[in-house]
């Protein structure tokens, strides 16, 4: 499958927005870019905040790779200002830098009021992606509780709403579910639930070893998702290029 702007699925995306948001994966920035050089050859894209997208293309490391700008990243990670995430780069931007798309993070929370202003933000980034033709992928949570919900109830209501506000890609969280024949049930919910690629994000560094990782990916597969869309767990590995070769190898036998 392919969207406008050209992202063939199933793909990898490598996810390296998350120190912007205050989540400091990698302290020492050259270690982290190094990682995350270490494993960009085995992957189909990149969503980064504005300097290592930078620095990966300034060395050559972008010449092939679907390329998406993080723009809202103000809602830092643990504040009492995590669901005001606004934009702290513009669509404007992605188009002048060269990048393919952008990347946008909503999230819903029915009980804060704060998600009003977060849907109709999406609403004019997608207007503004359009015009520009560049490739949005958003990334629709239900936000309960202070954390991400990660039941197929709650993301596929998510997913929903994105999709039908016109977002030609969406990054989603595997749906929370016994390995085997029911993730991929669920996993086959939230892609029947919308229209367009689906990719299923990784999540932080766990303590179940790769094996875990690459039995969530074959279920993704099996379930019909677009790909997945990690960060942590292949650059934070002791071999970022041999991770993120074998979660590559699962999503392109």
């Amino acid at each position: 499958m392919s969207t406008p702007g050209g992202l063939t699925t199933p793909a990898l995306i490598l996810a390296a927005d998350h120190r912007a948001r205050g989540v400091v994966t990698i302290e020492r920035y050259a270690d982290y870019v190094g990682a995350l050089r270490q494993a960009l050859p085995s992957c189909d894209g990149i969503l980064a905040t504005a300097q290592p997208m930078a620095d990966l293309a300034a060395g050559g490391h972008l010449a092939h790779h679907r390329t998406y700008l993080s723009i809202n990243r103000s809602g830092l990670a643990g504040s009492a200002f995590e669901l005001d995430d606004r934009l702290v780069a513009s669509v404007a931007r992605a188009a002048s830098d060269g990048w393919t798309g952008v990347k946008h993070m909503t999230r819903i929370d029915l009980g804060d009021p704060m998600t009003s202003p977060a849907l109709e933000l999406l609403g004019q980034v997608l207007e503004q992606a359009r015009a520009a033709e560049l490739e949005a992928l958003v990334e629709p949570l239900v936000w309960r509780d202070g954390q991400v919900a990660s039941d197929t109830d709650a993301i596929v209501f998510a997913a929903v709403i994105a999709h039908d506000m016109g977002a030609p890609v969406i990054k989603v969280p595997v749906p929370l579910a016994p390995a085997g024949s029911e993730r991929q049930r669920a996993v086959a919910r939230v892609v029947a639930s919308v229209g367009v690629p689906v990719l299923f994000l990784g999540g932080p560094m766990g303590t179940t070893g790769r094996q875990s990782v690459l039995d969530e990916v074959r279920d993704v597969v099996e379930g019909g998702g677009g790909g997945m869309a990690i960060g942590r767990t292949i650059y934070q590995d002791p071999d970022p290029a041999e991770m993120a070769g074998l979660v590559a190898a699962v999503l392109h036998p």
